[in-house]
């Protein structure tokens, strides 16, 4: 007799399951250590979180409401596209620079607070790694701000309300908003953990945010100056593009600019400066966003590493040691 034919259930290969059950490690390791859990336990079960909430999004939508009010006044119709458009990079650049300001002041204590507290050398006896110290830190300290960033989801419904903004440009501006959120927490915990002083450490993480946004973009534009005097000037367009590409500012902009957003409103002296940088360099395209994102990621898990390996003991003598030595030969 002739055995009918079954379908046999596809097999997972080994190798899948090892990467399913490596990852599943990493995450429980990372999100399921105690550590983690009193870190966000604390700060989200605080009545100060609650009220910074509160007040956070009680302010961004009285900005918008009074934004709103003061661009229909005189108007036929509630709210056009184009003033929803103003909104929208309004609410945008705002909530940058509120990511900008707040993170600094939140993280740059993280492991210095624990030396000063004299606490850093009961997490290192515990059986959780350097690494795991650092990114539960990190995690714990970026945890707040995006929750912040969340929350403001309804603020922009009101764009959606009237008409002038698609989803894709609200998820192009959080994705940016959270790639730079979590470089400026990860500068601020390596300044944390190779500072011992927790004021000098964030006195060093407001540097490099004023660095980021404030050095890159004046450096861009003398570049720009220069190369305008050179008939040469591609090596200097480069150099200006890199400086521009690093800059979250300039990056928002040319989301503005990608979809269309650009309105008389922002002609004036400063914004002009700001949408021609973008427009002659190109920053909409996905070569200075493949940079962007390149530069940001990388950067953050080379000094997260950086982090975890500071904190191993007797790191840094160790490399002392070995530096002296090399530099004796």
């Amino acid at each position: 007799m002739r055995r009918k034919n079954r379908s046999r259930p596809v097999e997972v290969s080994v190798v899948t399951r090892a990467v399913v059950a490596k990852s599943s490690g990493i995450l429980l390791q990372t999100f399921g250590n105690p550590l983690i859990r009193k870190e966000l336990r604390q700060r989200m079960r605080s009545v100060r979180s609650i009220l910074a909430l509160s007040m956070y999004l009680l302010a961004m939508g009285a900005i918008a409401f009074i934004f709103m009010y003061l661009n229909v006044q005189g108007q036929t119709l509630l709210l056009q596209p184009t003033r929803t458009a103003e909104l929208f990079t309004f609410l945008s650049y705002l909530q940058l620079a509120m990511i900008s300001f707040v993170t600094p002041g939140i993280a740059a204590g993280v492991i210095s607070g624990e030396r000063e507290r004299q606490t850093l050398t009961v997490l290192l006896t515990t059986p959780l790694t350097p690494l795991t110290i650092i990114v539960s830190k990190w995690l714990a300290s970026i945890s707040f701000l995006s929750l912040l960033i969340v929350m403001t989801l309804p603020l922009y419904s009101i764009v959606f309300l009237f008409g002038g903004v698609v989803p894709s440009q609200v998820i192009a501006v959080f994705w940016l908003q959270l790639v730079t959120l979590g470089a400026i927490a990860t500068i601020s915990v390596f300044w944390s953990t190779f500072i011992q002083r927790t004021g000098w450490a964030t006195v060093l993480s407001y540097g490099t945010v004023a660095v980021i946004y404030i050095l890159l973009g004046i450096a861009g534009y003398l570049i720009d100056g220069v190369a305008a005097h050179n008939p040469d000037a591609s090596a200097w367009t480069d150099a200006a593009t890199l400086c521009y590409a690093l800059n979250p500012l300039f990056m928002l902009a040319s989301i503005v600019e990608r979809f269309g957003l650009i309105t008389p409103v922002y002609h004036n002296t400063l914004a002009a400066s700001l949408f021609s940088s973008v427009d002659a360099h190109h920053l909409a395209s996905s070569g200075s966003w493949f940079l962007f994102l390149t530069v940001y990621l990388a950067g953050s898990v080379v000094l997260l590493g950086a982090c975890a390996w500071r904190l191993r003991p007797g790191a840094f003598s160790v490399f002392m040691r070995r530096l002296l030595s090399w530099v004796a030969r």
